[in-house]
């Protein structure tokens, strides 16, 4: 049976509480770190999909509040990511567009941290990536890319946000690996999704054709394959979250992502990937219930243009894409325990029924 240890959080918390939280909630789920050694490698993998500010990316406290407590034990810890492609492009010929290292400190995510940033994209497109596959990487025939840094550390701490997400509906643990890929697997996936006609100049760029049917969600599951056996824990600080549209603030120069703030946030983690994305999915279902009705209208109205991708709260946890391939994949089980800290009864109850295989 996995387990969720998850704290509450009241609104406009000041910051030492906040960072008090997520240092217990870490320590809790991690079994106060008995698996690191001194000079052990750690890659804390953030959700830095743009230079927007929380909760378009990662808390930044929970970035820095890791960190510092992974460096007190002795371990070299290095914060590594690369930024989606409408804001970095990485080729054959080298980076084409963008920096994620400068977006990591546009997005405030930097700011506190006492750890080396990595951009993956700054790496050579031969020396510093690699390819996986194995029999489970079904949607991958030709496996996949993916930077060499997934090798070379002893640990990963993966930190995603909490938010919806235009093609995928959601932007979770699962989806926040596809900034360890090299582009031109980055692209492949996108290629095969919906309003993939948006990636249509780089995919030119990558002499990738169209897809003809949609496994992109398949797709991002099946890169935790290749960090499962180095994937320690899946945090998630959630005091705000994007429950609208995403990744990004602004969607197609458009559509601005609502941002709900609830009364009592939530800071969970895991040492199961597919227990923390169960209750990450859930608790963003809970917070769409609460979005007023005017600002819904216009998800709906993407959603119903998206086809593949379902309303938040339409289905059961257990039916998403993501979840249902994860627990084919053999990532997790429907057994999951919660441990609550400081959350209302009717709150745990909601949260509890949600998740019940």
């Amino acid at each position: 049976m996995s387990k969720i240890h998850i704290n509450g959080v009241q609104k406009n918390s000041d910051q030492s509480f906040v960072d008090e939280v997520i240092k217990q909630v870490f320590l809790d789920s991690t079994n106060n770190l008995k698996w690191l050694k001194k000079k052990d490698k750690v890659l804390l993998k953030p959700a830095l999909n743009s230079p927007d500010p929380y909760p378009s990316t990662t808390h930044p406290r929970s970035v820095a509040v890791v960190a510092d407590i992974l460096k007190e034990r002795g371990a070299k810890v290095y914060v590594g990511d690369q930024s989606g492609i409408e804001h970095v492009f990485h080729s054959k010929q080298g980076v084409v567009k963008g920096s994620s290292k400068k977006n990591y400190h546009d997005s405030g995510m930097g700011k506190g941290v006492d750890a080396k940033f990595v951009a993956f994209e700054d790496g050579d497109w031969i020396k510093d990536f690699y390819l996986y596959k194995t029999k489970k990487t079904v949607s991958w025939p030709n496996g996949f890319y993916l930077t060499k840094w997934i090798k070379e550390v002893d640990h990963i701490i993966s930190l995603p946000r909490l938010s919806t997400h235009a093609m995928s509906g959601v932007t979770l643990g699962y989806k926040n690996m596809v900034g360890v890929l090299r582009q031109d697997s980055r692209t492949e996936f996108h290629a095969k999704g919906p309003f993939n006609s948006f990636i249509s100049s780089d995919r030119k760029r990558s002499s990738l054709k169209k897809g003809q049917y949609l496994d992109f969600f398949n797709m991002m599951v099946e890169i935790s394959l290749a960090l499962q056996e180095k994937l320690r824990c899946t945090l998630f600080t959630a005091t705000k979250a994007q429950t609208t549209f995403g990744p990004d603030k602004i969607v197609g120069n458009f559509f601005k992502s609502h941002v709900s703030i609830p009364e009592q946030g939530l800071v969970f983690a895991s040492n199961n990937s597919l227990a923390a994305e169960v209750f990450a999915l859930a608790h963003l279902i809970h917070l769409y219930k609460s979005v007023p009705t005017s600002v819904k209208q216009t998800q709906k109205l993407l959603m119903f243009i998206n086809k593949y991708s379902k309303e938040l709260g339409k289905e059961s946890v257990w039916k998403n894409p993501f979840i249902t391939h994860a627990l084919k994949l053999g990532l997790g089980n429907r057994e999951i325990e919660l441990s609550f800290t400081s959350v209302s009864k009717d709150f745990q109850k909601t949260l509890a029924d949600m998740v019940s295989p």
